[in-house]
């Protein structure tokens, strides 16, 4: 059987619909993340964010968590308060996909973060943001992380440690990709390994230090809208996350 991937939403404000009834939001989820889960052999689910006391009951009928991208997070959970170029939060959002990933990693689910996934997925391990990357990372020529193009193409290189699983996932140690963020991973979690960066120093994707333990990925790119346009080396990534869900599937049905 097929594992059973949730997929993250955010919550958008229904503008269209304000002139028939009281403006209220819609939940929505890319569909290039769906297509990739399906692609690659999982059984794509969207998560709602309806509230934290859902969350568990959610996370305990899937195989593996995929943790999308969107606004930003806020900085409180990495005890900090917000700065002036902060974006928009959505908080609750943050507080349903926080009680998720909780329960994912108790459960000790393959876990796959995608641009904000990879922050969440860092802060809530104990990292921190950096709210805003060009007024806080100083003393470095930063690159123009927010493309104007569009997803599919490429506007960065990324480099890929030599060794690392997200390497040999992908199949390369030089990438080509999109860029959508301003903010970034600051301080690492102490349960992840950075693995990959760009050429101004910006991580751009982790592992934890044991995969064969606990299978958790992210990435700061958009890879789900480069699955058809940059080489297969994005799609790798989602099937190895749907390949650890099945493997965890099979684990817990065994026990």
């Amino acid at each position: 059987m097929a594992p059973v991937i949730g997929v993250t939403a955010t919550l958008k404000e229904d503008l269209e619909l304000v002139a028939t009834r009281p403006l209220g939001s819609f939940v929505r989820a890319d569909l290039d993340y769906v297509v990739g889960v399906k692609q690659a052999g999982g059984v794509p689910v969207v998560l709602p964010p309806i509230s934290p006391g859902a969350a568990e009951e959610m996370i305990r009928r899937l195989d593996g968590l995929l943790l999308s991208g969107g606004s930003d997070l806020d900085p409180r959970y990495y005890g900090e308060e917000p700065i002036p170029e902060l974006n928009e939060v959505r908080p609750e959002r943050d507080t349903f996909e926080m009680a998720a990933l909780e329960c994912a990693l108790e459960l000790g689910m393959p876990v796959f973060g995608i641009c904000r996934g990879l922050q969440v997925l860092n802060v809530a391990l104990g990292g921190t943001l950096y709210q805003d990357l060009p007024s806080q990372k100083t003393g470095y020529e930063l690159l123009a992380h927010r493309q104007q193009t569009p997803k599919w193409q490429w506007t960065h290189e990324v480099e890929v440690d030599i060794g690392s699983e997200v390497a040999k996932i992908m199949g390369a140690t030089g990438l080509r990709v999109n860029s959508y963020h301003h903010q970034a991973i600051k301080e690492l979690a102490e349960p992840l390994m950075e693995v990959a960066h760009a050429p101004d120093g910006v991580i751009e994707a982790v592992e934890s230090r044991d995969l064969s333990e606990h299978w958790l990925v992210g990435i700061q790119w958009h890879g789900e809208a480069m699955r058809d346009t940059q080489g297969s080396e994005h799609r790798n990534l989602f099937e190895a996350h749907v390949a650890a869900a099945e493997r965890h599937a099979c684990r817990r049905a065994a026990a």
